[in-house]
């Protein structure tokens, strides 16, 4: 009897995530059938989607309010997959907005379910709700997150966070400047505006701005725009082109190899501030939308109650990485702060020894098990 698993993503990180596991899955159980919701990644990878996630990126309820109908779309459409196919496992990964839902159902359904990366776990003071209800299992990368998850009453444990055996350079500094044309004696700035439409947008014109104004400071500094995947890279230039007239080179593959190799960078509040500390890159952390967006979160941030958005700071509860959101991400506050992380090494030297603390937050150093073999033991009856 042929035995399949699901593996329900939302978000670039999740879709990297999934790949991931899957590789290690059909290493491990070549028969297996792996079918998903993600993007390029997972399909690389060999899942057969059964919808594909790449256009639902959506932060704030204006943006989030655009995607929606395909989301609810693709949610009935999983939901019909699941019941006709009755998979051995389910696998959701992060992306609560539609995984917890459809976690619920499909518990309800008599499935199996394992959360990997429970949505907001990342939080000191508090889980999801409903996850122990919805899941058998919940593999999370936060100590705390498992602590929490357990006294609720879920089947919780602590597992290594993929990214760090995953955000690594695949090829050497020379190799690197070899292929943008850069100097490799000369200071480089990773520039990362996010993967989702709006984020880009609207960061990479303010980057290019920054970029000008650094210039005239230390003509020497060069300057570098990661393009996610599902982004042109000449659509990229034409939002620089809003900013700066200087051009820019672009990196298309892997951010790894920019951020390992780079000496300071801006970076999209998301995942890549976390791939940024693991690769020890100095940064600072920036998120800025359209006017609505501004609008929203000026009306909301009382609610929010939002004292950190970077990774790194939230993880250690303190001010690690300097933030700037909306109106404070102004290219003079940028420009200025970005100077005195290049400048100034007693900066660059205390978000580095934070950087070391965050990797034992994510299971570094900890005996643990990663969550590809907690989900091989689920397969094969062990657990």
């Amino acid at each position: 009897m042929s035995r399949s698993v699901v593996i329900l993503t939302g978000e670039a990180s999740g879709d990297l995530y999934g790949a991931d596991l899957a590789r290690s899955l059909q290493a491990r159980f070549p028969k297996l059938t792996l079918y998903g919701v993600g993007g390029a990644r997972m399909q690389a990878a060999g899942v057969h989607l059964l919808a594909d996630s790449r256009a639902w990126g959506a932060i704030g309820v204006v943006e989030a309010a655009k995607v929606a109908p395909k989301v609810l779309v693709a949610f009935q459409r999983v939901k019909r997959s699941l019941r006709r196919m009755r998979p051995d496992w389910i696998i959701p990964i992060d992306c609560g907005a539609f995984n917890v839902p459809l976690s619920c159902w499909a518990k309800a359904q008599g499935m199996r379910v394992v959360y990997y990366i429970p949505p907001g776990s990342w939080r000191r003071e508090r889980q999801g709700a409903d996850l122990p209800r919805c899941t058998d299992w919940v593999l999370t990368p936060f100590e705390w997150s498992a602590t929490h998850l357990q006294a609720m009453g879920a089947r919780a444990h602590w597992v290594p966070h993929p990214l760090l055996r995953l955000a690594h350079a695949s090829e050497s500094k020379r190799a690197f400047c070899e292929r943008l044309g850069l100097d490799p004696f000369r200071l480089i700035i990773a520039l990362l505006p996010g993967s989702r439409r709006h984020e880009v947008s609207a960061l990479v014109p303010l980057y290019a701005r920054v970029a000008d104004q650094v210039y005239h400071k230390m003509p020497e500094v060069q300057f570098v725009v990661s393009v996610a995947p599902h982004f042109s890279p000449d659509w990229i230039h034409t939002l620089w082109a809003d900013g700066s007239k200087q051009w820019v080179p672009t990196e298309t593959r892997s951010v790894w190899n920019l951020l390992a190799h780079a000496d300071a960078a801006i970076v999209c509040s998301g995942t890549a501030t976390l791939e940024a500390a693991l690769l020890e890159t100095p940064m600072l952390i920036v998120y800025r939308g359209n006017w609505l967006m501004n609008l929203e979160y000026r009306l909301r941030r009382r609610q929010l109650n939002l004292q950190w958005i970077g990774l790194p700071n939230l993880i250690l509860q303190r001010s690690v990485c300097p933030e700037f959101i909306q109106e404070a991400a102004s290219p003079e506050a940028l420009t200025h702060a970005l100077l005195h992380l290049l400048r100034n090494e007693d900066a660059r030297n205390s978000q580095l020894r934070a950087f070391h603390e965050v990797r034992r937050a994510l299971g570094e150093g900890h005996e643990l098990r990663e969550a590809h073999e907690w989900i091989a033991d689920l397969l094969t009856g062990v657990c």
